[in-house]
């Protein structure tokens, strides 16, 4: 069997299932193991209830230039040819070289179609499953063996191929000669989802501005699903409903990434941004279906199983309708105690049951693998089910009818195609379908319908007066699809009760430029309620390019401002709107509010004249302070954004001073000014620096001087350092390592052995160690002795950190990395902040009296006596980064009321903790067991305080470092003391 490394699997197939848990009513099974597949990326089901499996054994060897494993990957034939349950034959479709982790398959018929930056390969095979045939659908995608590339084909109710790709971006030209392109000059940017028909021709982007979204998902009525990944380790994977046309903003104008420009994760702020269903999270999002079986209960049809790798669960997605949008509910529908459990892919059988790919590794993102000898795949079905072989009968109208409905796309293509080759002669039959009453078999006859004239279109026109919205949205698809008017055959929807219904139709005639396209969509932009989000950006969608012509025919009737009418300016940024918005922000007889919305929809625009007509407002002194506040949070946003060459505009200089001197607005103008990092901004740093301000405005003061690196303010900085609150001194030292002046790593290395606060010291050792002359001099100390034993933890971890190979090799040997119980390495601090932990294990860990025992000098709530600060509500007041921190480095920064004495006396030798009580009457020391001891003063010989902190600087050591993450996860939870002393978190 193959191994990466000397890395064995925690648990053998059996006794991983034997660990999962699943929803009530339903049972997970073993289907098939290693050694006859190995890390599955993919699966699909075909007609005859075999698994097809694609394989990533030589996940980024050739990204990397390391040697691959084997000789090409894999597509693996599994069966269960008695009908047991279990896979009982494995065959190899193929193997070869340029098989290379691919990420998507879909077998449809005699074609195998897979998914493999740069293209989409399709297989035809014979009954043998012999290739006859090998050719590529398409070609152009970047992200060559690297998992942001193309993914999965799915196939569509109205039989085209539906798939996707990920940030790498991709140039296609398809085989009519269309070509689309995503990349950073657009127009489409970052993940995309797209369809093609299958003969390579239609190639087109459904939606854009995706991070990298594993598979979509289809339901019969033509709606789309997907799941997107994050930056790792920012908890902002998220469920989107793919609205055709729309930006989903992971880019920002101009391609910018949201580090760049201030934004949030994926742009919700923007105009022009579709709007998530859920944010979830941290986590590896992979497979998703839509389930239209019947096998499974009731509540799980047509809603969507999603496999999660790095949450190790299978979800289900119960939908609602939301607006014109969608919110969900989260079921974990089936959980592993197995944390190698990593769920890659999830399928639907023709008989119902549902099938779970396990890539199966101690790690998943990142890049990383730690397994290539074993893969999973299990069976999802009520407890009890016993298998039966589904027949597929392609002969009878009422086989292709049962085929047609099947939950597995395999067999339904199989039916769609012999109906689609029966063209007109197909009406009786799929009138019959649409009849029986089953709305899944309804929805997919309609598709056929639609293209046969006269009574099959009527079928479909009928569909537009269904009383179920799901069939008039149908309908309004499947007859664009087919050519018909949509201006027409909408016209009697626009008023309709469904919000949905009307954001389809906004969709439908984003294209069709025609007065009556014009007026529908003002009837349709009548009917916003000034609150749908996603409304809102389906009017946007229909609104690109004729944006001044809806201002101009919607502003003519208005009277006053009108706040829904504001939010649509907001939308549709209509450049011929900036004059009036301007007129309206100075109109003091409206209300500060709508002067407000109109300021919004001022700072949406792109053009510079929009970002000098806010700074101007900022200038005047006539505005409300409310209004100047507003202004100036966007003006500081946008800078970064559409008006980056602004920034020394005269105009813009003087919006960002006189926002500095305001007590409204300085919290953000320093913000604002450390970003900039512009020498100009020094005066009224240094003025606030020294000021009466809050101790929090002026350590950011200092921080934003630093950053300016203009020496001429090292003098004040260095007077800073050396006296003053503790929060400034630290700043202070944090901005003189922004400057880097000559011999700050001697006047460093002094102020690391001087008596300043550990905090002040441990900010000193962060800033040396960020080069290498300061991380050579942090070894040097700890090789002579000197460095105080307070400050190693801090040293260990900077000094580890450094990118050169000599000095790692060094740190190895005098300040060796920390490490979790059982001596493992540590993994650096962004994989642990990544990891999702696991709150009640967390809480667990924290009561236990084994392990770091944390319990015993922490209390949570009223009660107990504590060597330690009450943690009731630490996670209100500290980040999961910070309570690392101080878990890693406990000494790094300790409150006074923390801090440990050693008192030498008279009868009892020296007693060290902390001063639990100080007075002429009596001394209280609480020792690190929480034993009180308690002393007249005159019993005390003399008395010092100790640099290290009652934490010990090696609790890490005492836990693994899935214990520790689950730690963390507890203490965020922390918030109130109901909430530590036990409830749910």
């Amino acid at each position: 069997m193959l191994a990466a490394g000397s890395l064995l699997a925690e648990q053998t197939a059996t006794q991983t299932v034997k660990g999962m848990t699943a929803a009530p009513g339903l049972e997970v099974k073993l289907w098939a193991a290693e050694p006859d597949l190995l890390n599955p990326t993919n699966i699909d089901i075909d007609s005859r209830g075999r698994i097809w499996v694609l394989e990533g054994v030589n996940y980024r060897r050739q990204l990397r230039g390391e040697k691959d494993y084997r000789s090409g990957d894999r597509i693996v034939i599994l069966e269960d040819t008695n009908h047991d349950g279990k896979a009982d034959k494995a065959k190899t479709f193929v193997q070869e070289a340029g098989l290379r982790s691919p990420l998507g398959i879909a077998v449809l018929g005699n074609k195998v179609v897979v998914s493999q930056s740069p293209g989409i390969t399709v297989y035809t095979k014979d009954e043998d499953d012999r290739i006859v045939k090998k050719e590529t659908l398409l070609t152009g995608w970047n992200g060559v063996d690297h998992d942001h590339g193309l993914h999965a084909v799915t196939f569509g109710p109205d039989g085209r191929y539906y798939f996707n790709s990920g940030d790498q971006g991709f140039d296609v030209t398809d085989k009519s000669g269309r070509r689309l392109a995503s990349g950073k000059s657009g127009p489409y940017y970052a993940g995309c989802a797209l369809r093609v028909n299958p003969d390579g021709t239609g190639f087109t982007v459904l939606g854009h501005n995706f991070r990298n979204p594993y598979e979509l998902a289809l339901d019969s009525f033509g709606s789309i699903w997907q799941t997107d990944n994050d930056d790792d380790g920012n908890a902002w994977v998220r469920v989107n409903y793919v609205m055709q046309g729309g930006n989903f903003g992971y880019w920002g104008p101009g391609a910018r990434k949201w580090q760049e420009d201030k934004g949030s994760h994926f742009h919700s702020e923007n105009p022009g941004v579709v709007p998530n269903i859920q944010r979830t999270g941290a986590g590896s999002p992979t497979g998703l279906v839509v389930y239209e079986g019947k096998l499974l209960p009731e509540k799980y049809r047509g809603q969507l199983l999603h496999s999660e790798a790095g949450k190790r669960l299978i979800n289900t997605y119960l939908l609602s309708p939301d607006g014109a949008g969608y919110s969900l509910k989260i079921e974990d529908t089936v959980s592993a105690a197995d944390t190698w459990f990593r769920p890659s892919d999830v399928a639907v059988g023709p008989d119902g049951a549902v099938y779970i790919a396990d890539w199966y590794d101690a790690s998943v993102g990142g890049h990383q693998m730690k397994d290539i000898g074993r893969g999973r795949i299990y069976r999802l079905a009520p407890a009890g089910y016993r298998p039966a072989p589904v027949r597929v009968d392609l002969a009878t109208d009422a086989g292709l009818g049962d085929a047609l409905r099947s939950p597995a796309q395999s067999v339904r293509y199989l039916a769609y195609e012999r109906l689609k080759e029966r063209g007109p002669g197909a009406l009786s039959a799929l009138l019959d379908m649409a009849g029986r009453g089953d709305p899944v078999l309804r929805a997919r006859s309609l598709w056929l319908l639609g293209s046969i004239p006269g009574e099959g279109r009527r079928k479909v026109e009928e569909a537009l007066r269904d009383p179920d919205s799901n069939f008039r949205i149908a309908a309004i698809r499947i007859l664009q699809l087919n050519g018909a008017d949509m201006v027409a055959v909408t016209r009697p929807l626009l008023q309709d009760p469904s919000p949905q219904v009307r954001r389809e139709i906004a969709i439908a005639l984003q294209d069709v430029r025609t007065q009556g396209a014009l007026d529908s969509l003002i009837e349709l932009c009548r009917q916003y309620d000034g609150k749908d989000r996603w409304y809102l950006e389906a009017l946007g969608i229909a609104a690109r390019g004729r944006e001044n012509e809806l201002f101009a025919r919607m502003r003519a009737g208005a009277g006053t401002w009108d706040s829904k009418l504001g939010k649509l300016w907001w939308e549709f940024r209509p450049a011929d709107a900036r004059p009036y918005l301007i007129e309206s922000i100075g109109n003091a007889s409206f209300s500060v509010e709508q002067r407000g919305e109109a300021l919004d929809a001022l700072s949406a625009m792109a053009p510079l004249e929009a970002g000098s007509a806010v700074a101007t407002l900022i200038n005047t002194d006539r505005v409300p302070e409310e209004l100047a506040a507003r202004a100036f949070e966007h003006l500081s946003r946008r800078l970064f954004s559409d008006w980056t060459d602004l920034r020394r505009d005269p105009s813009v200089v003087s919006a960002i001073r006189k926002s500095l001197l305001n007590s409204r607005t300085q919290a953000r103008a320093l913000e604002l000014a450390d970003d900039l990092e512009d020498p100009q901004y020094g005066p009224e740093l240094l003025a606030i620096a020294k000021s009466g301000a809050a101790e929090e405005l002026r350590a950011a003061a200092v921080q934003a001087l630093g950053r300016t690196r203009d020496p001429k303010y090292l003098p004040e900085l260095d007077s800073l350092l050396r006296d003053g609150p503790v929060r400034l001194r630290v700043s202070a030292v944090r901005a003189i390592g922004y400057a880097r002046p000559r011999g700050i790593d001697s006047e460093f290395e002094k102020l690391i052995l001087s008596s300043a606060p550990n905090e002040v010291r441990s900010e000193a050792v962060r800033v040396l160690g960020r080069t290498e002359p300061g991380a050579t001099k942090l070894l040097d100390l700890e090789q002579s002795g000197k460095l105080p034993a307070e400050l190693r933890n801090v040293a260990t971890g900077v000094v580890n950190n450094s990118r050169n190979p000599a000095i790692k090799a060094r740190a190895g040997k005098l300040l060796p990395p920390l490490a979790s119980k059982g001596r493992q390495p540590l993994s650096p601090t962004r994989k642990l902040l990544g990891e999702k932990g696991d709150a009640r294990r967390g809480r667990q860990v924290f009561t236990s009296t084994t392990g770091p025992k944390c319990n015993s000098c922490h209390k949570l709530g009223e009660g107990k006596k504590s060597t330690g600060p009450d943690l009731s509500a630490i996670g209100g007041k500290l980040g999961k980064e910070a309570l690392l921190d101080a878990i890693l480095n406990p000494s790094a920064g300790i409150a006074p009321e923390y801090y440990v004495w050693i008192l030498e006396t008279r009868n009892q030798g020296e007693v060290i903790g902390i001063l639990a009580e100080d007075t002429p009457q009596r001394v209280v020391v609480r020792n690190e067991t929480g034993d009180e001891i308690r002393l007249k003063p005159s019993e005390i010989k003399s008395r010092r305080r100790s640099q290290l902190s009652m934490m010990p600087e090696d609790l890490v050591n005492h836990m693994t470092e899935r214990q520790l993450v689950d730690l963390l996860e507890y203490l965020t939870t922390l918030k109130d003391t109901k909430i530590a002393q036990g409830s749910r978190p």
